[in-house]
């Protein structure tokens, strides 16, 4: 982790809430060989049981792989925040001129996502101050002097990972990858929220 998401992750633990802007991760990887062009078609892909979400042609959940030593949170991981962000998916991939179709075998992309959230733990360092007496133009007063001192401790926090995927099938090949961590609180995956952290996941992607 960066010592930026991890000063903020200390900060959104603080403040209670999600710090818009300051907790956001996000890493971008496009194939630029592979041509993504407006009208071009895209699909859900596929997904076997035991996973298969409960929307037909949604992308399910995943966890990382932890084996079973990982389960999901039941406080963000069920199916409304899932099929929320798929449709965040299909509404900003149709609205970049790409055209969803129902059959994955006909598509020219085939769209994926994984969805975890995990709790964190961090020693984070702080600075400590020398309490002593100040004094200035007013006068004296009890105050802190002298260079601070660091203590150490642990900051205990949720971070939610997203993780979108876009398959070229003519050759099969990945056309688009996009990760993103951020810290949540229990409001994180509103309407609003998800819909801006899609944003940030597509960014990259700008079709032709």
């Amino acid at each position: 982790m960066t010592s930026r998401l991890l000063l903020c992750s200390l900060l959104a633990v603080l403040a209670g809430g999600a710090l818009s802007g300051c907790d956001d991760h996000v890493i971008v990887d496009r194939d630029s060989t592979i041509p993504i062009r407006k009208g071009m078609t895209w699909a859900w892909r596929p997904q076997g049981p035991p996973s298969r979400a409960a929307s037909a042609n949604r992308a399910p959940s995943y966890g990382p792989s932890y084996g079973n030593a990982y389960q999901r949170n039941p406080d963000w991981e069920h199916d409304i925040v899932r099929n929320r962000i798929a449709q965040a998916f299909e509404q900003a991939l149709n609205a970049r001129g790409l055209v969803e179709v129902s059959d994955p075998g006909e598509a020219d992309f085939l769209a994926d996502y994984q969805f975890a959230v995990q709790q964190r733990h961090e020693r984070v360092a702080s600075p400590m101050y020398t309490p002593g007496l100040v004094c200035g133009y007013y006068g004296c007063s009890n105050g802190f002097y002298g260079p601070p001192g660091m203590y150490l401790h642990t900051v205990q926090y949720h971070q939610g990972t997203i993780a979108f995927d876009f398959f070229d099938q003519g050759s099969h090949r990945l056309a688009y990858r996009a990760v993103r961590e951020n810290v949540v609180n229990k409001n994180s995956y509103s309407d609003d929220e998800v819909r801006a952290g899609v944003k940030h996941l597509l960014k990259g992607l700008k079709p032709n």
